[in-house]
């Protein structure tokens, strides 16, 4: 089996997923949501794919990982370890397709360190949120 790995856009999002085509946890502060759309359209004047599915040869999804400049996640900014570096590139989200194998995961951190890496990227930086029982990834 051979893979591939995409850029994550507004174009290929529809392809993300299905928890992700509308989540804007990482996108909006505690009190305001956010627009996906307008952020999408941001992110990508801003920095381009905002980052990267994994996906094998009958183009089935296996993970996702979205990651871009630190000012493009507020949500950061309100957690405990926050804020994030202003210089740094944010690994926020990363979804691992039920059924698909560990190493999915760490090559799609691998591919986003190379991808801020080749961007001139100063710093990169991950943030952790475990969601209480019962909280969705919209509140």
């Amino acid at each position: 089996m051979t893979t591939r790995l995409r850029g994550l856009t507004g174009a290929t999002l529809p392809s993300a997923p299905t928890v992700c085509h509308d989540c804007v946890w990482w996108q909006s502060r505690a009190s305001k949501r956010a627009s996906k759309r307008r952020w999408i359209e941001r992110a990508e004047d801003e920095w381009g794919a905002w980052g990267t599915l994994y996906v094998d040869d009958d183009g089935r999804v296996l993970g996702s990982r979205q990651y871009g400049p630190s000012g493009l996640f507020p949500r950061a900014d309100d957690l405990p370890a926050g804020p994030p570096s202003e210089d740094a590139v944010l690994v926020t989200c990363a979804y691992l397709v039920e059924g698909s194998a560990q190493w999915v995961m760490q090559s799609l951190f691998l591919a986003a360190i190379a991808d801020v890496k080749e961007r001139g990227g100063k710093a990169l930086e991950a943030f952790a949120y475990r969601h209480p029982e019962g909280e969705t990834m919209e509140e």
